[in-house]
């Protein structure tokens, strides 16, 4: 075959691999010599015939093109590098460069964060022994079992109302949720600082409730750096006894034991509202706020006061609820008293305001200015003791609790003519 018509070096190319093949001069005549690279190091192989250096050339660019290693014959620290890559996928039966391009992708994903750190994280929250559990249905297993357990329906209120917020935020899974997602949806709710906490208490509950029932890893701790919020500390308003005399001469037959069981022994509206007459005359002398009854969930029994015997023995009793009728009709009422006070009131005479809360902290404020027992007061008011001595300790003198717990219906009167009863 005649050589003289090919131009050399001749190029064998596949892909971006290339392969030359060179004419060289010895003795005896001409040879022909394949180049390539392996790696760093240039390789050559000699042939007698152009024809068998051409299809070499033409394998060798091939297999340059595919990548095939054993083409590249790679040495020295790469074949090092080659074999413990190797090794360290053989466990898990996959390809070397599957392993690289999967590796790749998550890397790019977790944006410079520790592969294997985002592995761990992982296995806490998704890991063996974790039952995904949707939010929503993780929510109603958690209020059916408060309620089995006779919690109040105002703290089951708190919870759906709360926890509602927390299923339409967070479609998926228990286990999925972040912790950057918690502070977003936490901030997203645009709650004044005491909402805040509420709310951020009542997801430590349901979280600590998910871990229990295995919805949720035990190491994980989705409210990491979310911070209670500092709430501004607002004066305790109480009304005096000439207040309190002119609501009780002005409101109706029916709100009148409800204002006097909240401003002589400290209940609650919610607990009012849930009160029986039973509930007042089962142990002569006390009023029994049952635990499925009280905001605590905590049952305590309340002295009844000389006067507010008085203000009770002015009600028919009978077999059902204190408050009769419905909750919006019940704080309507005292909305009608106080309207019923200012259209009745002397010409320039000061407008009557009400103040929220203020029957419950006048009966605080005056019952630890009467009897100067701090824990005593927190026993029948069902608060703790270090609430009373932070927030009531200096309102009244114990003068001031005498006058409150000696108005009666014949003092009342005597502030202003009592009203017809509606």
């Amino acid at each position: 075959m005649k050589t003289k018509t090919e131009k050399f070096p001749i190029s064998m190319k596949r892909g971006s691999a290339t392969v030359k093949i060179y004419r060289e001069k010895k003795a005896s005549g001409h040879y022909f010599r394949v180049s390539f690279y392996k790696g760093s190091v240039r390789c050559g192989l000699n042939f007698a015939d152009l024809d068998a250096a051409k299809k070499e050339a033409e394998a060798k660019a091939a297999q340059l093109s595919r990548g095939d290693l054993d083409a590249l014959q790679i040495t020295g620290k790469d074949r090092l590098i080659y074999g413990r890559a190797l090794e360290a996928i053989r466990p898990l039966g996959m390809a070397l460069d599957a392993a690289a391009i999967e590796f790749s992708e998550a890397k790019k994903t977790l944006d410079g964060f520790s592969l294997s750190e985002a592995a761990r994280f992982y296995m806490r929250h998704h890991g063996r022994g974790i039952e995904p559990k949707p939010v929503a249905d993780a929510v109603a297993e958690m209020i059916a079992a408060k309620a089995e357990k006779g919690l109040s329906a105002t703290y089951l209120a708190d919870l759906r109302y709360r926890l509602g917020a927390l299923v339409e935020a967070f479609r998926c899974n228990v286990n999925s949720i972040v912790p950057d997602d918690l502070r977003t949806f936490l901030d997203g709710l645009a709650l004044a600082p005491r909402g805040f906490n509420n709310s951020l208490a009542t997801l430590g509950t349901f979280f600590a409730f998910a871990q229990d029932r295995g919805w949720l890893s035990r190491e994980a701790d989705l409210l990491t750096g979310i911070e209670k919020r500092r709430q501004k500390s607002v004066p305790v308003e109480i009304f005096t006894p000439a207040e309190m005399g002119v609501l009780l001469a002005n409101c109706s037959a029916e709100l009148r034991p409800c204002l006097a069981l909240a401003a002589f022994a400290g209940l609650r509206a919610e607990e009012i509202l849930r009160l029986d007459w039973a509930d007042v005359e089962r142990r002569p002398g006390f009023i029994e706020i049952a635990a499925h009854k009280a905001k605590t969930a905590a049952r305590r029994l309340v002295p009844i006061t000389p006067n507010l015997a008085q203000w009770l023995a002015l009600s028919g009793r009978n077999a059902g609820r204190v408050w009769p009728h419905s909750k919006p009709w019940f704080f309507e009422s005292m909305r009608d008293t106080v309207k019923r006070i200012n259209e009745s009131r002397k010409p320039k005479a000061p407008r009557f305001e009400w103040k929220a809360n203020a029957l419950r902290h006048s009966f605080i404020s005056y019952r630890l200015a009467e009897i100067q027992d701090v824990n005593r007061v927190a026993l029948e008011a069902g608060n703790s003791p270090k609430m009373i001595f932070q927030h009531y300790r200096e309102l009244c003198t114990p003068a001031d609790g005498q006058t409150w717990f000696a108005l009666s219906p014949d003092e009342a009167t005597n502030v202003i003519a009592m009203k017809a009863a509606r």
